[in-house]
């Protein structure tokens, strides 16, 4: 069903107002990874942050892919799912960015929210991935 399987991963820290994404594309039938990346976004929220991964990692996928996305922030997952109808929903830019881009780069599409920090072996290295792009970003 899937040509892929993708986990995000989205953090922020308060201290130095700094977010980072982090993404895992997989092979769908082999479990085999294709790609990671982790990354920083200065001055974005949490919420961006995830929403940020989610965008860096479908704009990694190849064109006319099918991928399951996996997510363990509920906004980002319900968020995405949907048409935005309003101008000034929060994070409309990159609501809007994901529709273009699945559009664009016919792509198909589905979210799944995950459980976080309950031992998922994908789940847990993107989190991994993220939190250290964190705290190099302090670091630094």
């Amino acid at each position: 069903m899937f040509d892929y399987i993708v986990y995000t991963d989205g953090g922020y820290l308060i201290s130095n107002n700094t977010g980072a994404g982090a993404y895992i594309i997989l092979k769908s039938d082999s479990q085999a990874l294709v790609s990671q990346k982790s990354f920083i976004v200065r001055r974005e929220s949490s919420q961006r942050a995830e929403l940020e991964a989610i965008l860096a990692a479908i704009a990694a996928l190849p064109y006319g892919s099918r991928a399951q996305v996996c997510t363990d922030n509920q906004y980002a997952a319900i968020a995405l799912g949907k048409i935005p109808k309003r101008k000034n929903k929060p994070n409309i830019d990159l609501l809007v960015s994901y529709k273009q881009l699945v559009r664009q780069r016919k792509l198909k599409i589905e979210l799944k929210w995950v459980r976080s920090h309950i031992g998922h072996k994908w789940n847990e290295l993107c989190d991994s991935l993220c939190t250290e792009a964190l705290y190099f970003a302090e670091s630094n």
